[in-house]
């Protein structure tokens, strides 16, 4: 018996072995695969959200932020009290629209989402880049207040270079791991 997906593909396999070998694929890095797996993926429940979610793993790691976005954009709207989907919209969003538009999005983020660090730590990223390295520097520390490892990030992290010197002598260098 084959089953017809919503796109009208008739494929002989279960939706599980498609979702398994997309896993595996993407485990491989073998993005065009992992993609063509989930796209023989039902879109109605329990496959639908599961789909979504690894196909921005597969857009992001292909650089195709315009999809990428339009995806995680709707799963924001669906699922707004996970706080991953609104840092996936925004990473997505700075890559194809703005830091701007991004930031926006962080923001509204942020009213769901107050305690969340990496939000805090994303908008860091992106008031340094604006040029912002007060408020740069408060989101970080504020982060890092609700979560210690963001120390050792920002020191790495190539966005927040421009206030990697302050960040050294608050001591944030000195972090051993």
């Amino acid at each position: 018996m084959t089953d017809q997906t919503p796109s009208g593909n008739k494929h002989l396999l279960q939706p599980k072995v498609h979702l398994s070998r997309a896993i595996g694929y993407s485990k491989l890095e073998m993005w065009i695969h992992a993609k063509d797996e989930l796209l023989m993926l039902p879109d109605e429940l329990p496959w639908g959200k599961e789909k979504r979610t690894m196909m921005v793993e597969v857009l992001q790691n292909q650089q195709s932020w315009q999809e990428m976005r339009e995806i995680a954009h709707g799963l924001r709207m669906e699922f707004p009290e996970d706080a991953d989907w609104w840092i996936a919209d925004a990473y997505a969003t700075r890559r194809d629209q703005s830091i701007d538009q991004a930031r926006e999005i962080l923001l509204e983020g942020l009213v769901h989402h107050y305690e969340n660090a990496m939000i805090r730590f994303n908008l860091a990223c992106y008031a340094c880049q604006l040029g912002s390295m007060g408020e740069c520097l408060d989101l970080l520390k504020e982060a890092v207040r609700r979560d210690d490892r963001y120390k050792l990030i920002a020191i790495e992290d190539e966005d927040l270079r421009g206030v990697r010197q302050a960040l050294r002598e608050l001591g944030w260098g000195d972090v051993i791991v």
